[in-house]
C-alpha cells in the first residue's frame, strides 16, 4: 500500500482518495503549510502589502495598516504573528485619509519629489508632526505591536543641512515617546536609518532597524563585500546592543537566499526577501479602512 508522509503524519492513499473533496483540500493545505514552515529559514521576517492573513507566517510582519482591523490583528497575534505598521516619515501619500483640519499645503513641498517620484513631506512642520501622531495613535490603539518609522533617512532630499538631520531625529524621538505613552511595550523600528546609528545606540526606546540591501540591492544586484563592510560593522554593533536587525534583501535565487540566511544567522540578524526599495502606499480605490 502506498503511504504519504508529511511532518510525521501517515495516511493511506486509499483512504485519501475516498475522502470528500473538502477534506482533501484541508489535507493538502495542511501539507503545503507544513512544507512552507519547514522550508522557511529561521529568523525570517515579512514585508506584506496585501490583505489576506492566510499568507502570513509566524514572526514579525510589516503591513499596510489600513488593510487590517482589530479582529484581524488579534487573530494574527494568536497565530504568533507580530504585526508592525508602516508609517512613512518623508513621503506624502495622496490616497490615505487625513484629518479634515490638516491641510496638505502646510506639509507638502510643491514641485519637489523623492527620487521615486513621490511627494516629499515637510517633516519638520507642526502639521506633519500632528498628522503622524494621529496615524500612530490609530495604529497602536487598533492593535499593532509597533510601527516601522519609514524613510527617516530621506531628510537629506530637502537639503543636506545639518538642521534637517537634527529635526528628523527630534521627530523620531518625539514619535518614539508618543508610541510608548500609548503602549508601553510598543516596538519602534527605524527604516533607512544608517545615518542615525550613533543616536540609536544611545536611545533605549528604539527597538531595532530595517536595513535594505546589505548583500543584494535593487534589481537583485549583488553588493560587493568591500562596499558593505562598514555598514555590517555598525549593524553588528547595534545587534550587540540588543537592537533587532531586519535585513531586506532582493535575493532572487535559492542559492542567494541560502547565502543571506546563513550570513544573517551567523550575525544574529533577522532577514526577509522583497523587491527593493521597500514601500507601501495606499491605493486610490481603497479608502475603506478596517477599524
Amino acid at each position: 500500500m502506498t503511504i504519504l508522509k508529511n511532518s510525521g503524519d501517515v495516511m493511506c492513499l486509499k483512504q485519501f482518495i475516498q475522502e470528500p473533496g473538502n477534506l482533501k483540500i484541508h489535507y493538502l493545505t495542511s501539507i503545503l503549510l507544513a512544507f512552507i514552515f519547514c522550508c522557511l529559514p529561521a529568523y525570517a521576517w515579512q514585508f506584506y502589502n496585501g490583505s489576506d492573513s492566510a499568507e502570513l507566517l509566524p514572526g514579525h510582519v510589516v503591513l499596510e495598516p489600513g488593510n487590517w482591523g482589530r479582529n484581524d490583528l488579534m487573530e494574527m497575534r494568536r497565530r504568533g504573528i507580530v504585526p508592525l505598521a508602516w508609517l512613512n516619515f518623508s513621503q506624502i501619500e495622496d490616497h490615505r485619509l487625513v484629518p479634515l483640519d490638516i491641510k496638505d499645503k502646510d506639509y507638502v513641498i510643491t514641485r519637489h519629489y523623492l527620487p521615486e517620484g513621490k511627494k516629499l513631506a515637510v517633516f519638520y512642520s507642526q502639521s506633519f508632526r500632528e498628522l503622524l501622531k494621529v496615524r500612530l495613535r490609530e495604529y497602536l490603539l487598533k492593535g499593532f505591536a509597533g510601527a516601522v518609522f519609514a524613510k527617516v533617512g530621506s531628510y537629506d532630499v530637502l537639503s543636506n543641512s545639518p538642521i534637517n538631520r537634527s529635526e528628523m531625529w527630534r521627530l523620531v524621538e518625539d514619535m518614539a515617546r508618543e508610541s510608548r505613552r500609548l503602549n508601553s511595550s510598543a516596538m519602534i523600528i527605524l527604516h533607512d536609518a544608517l545615518g542615525f546609528y550613533d543616536e540609536i545606540r544611545q536611545n533605549q526606546l528604539i527597538s531595532g532597524v530595517v536595513e535594505e540591501g546589505l548583500y543584494f540591492g535593487r534589481q537583485g544586484r549583488q553588493v560587493r563585500r568591500w562596499n558593505s563592510e562598514e555598514k555590517l560593522k555598525q549593524l553588528v554593533s547595534l545587534s550587540a546592543g540588543k537592537r533587532l536587525i531586519f535585513l531586506a534583501e532582493d535575493a532572487r535565487t535559492d542559492e542567494r537566499r541560502r547565502f543571506v540566511a546563513e550570513e544573517s544567522g551567523r550575525h544574529g540578524f533577522d532577514h526577509g526577501f522583497a523587491e527593493l526599495p521597500l514601500d507601501i502606499e495606499r491605493k486610490a480605490d481603497n479608502y475603506g479602512q478596517k477599524k
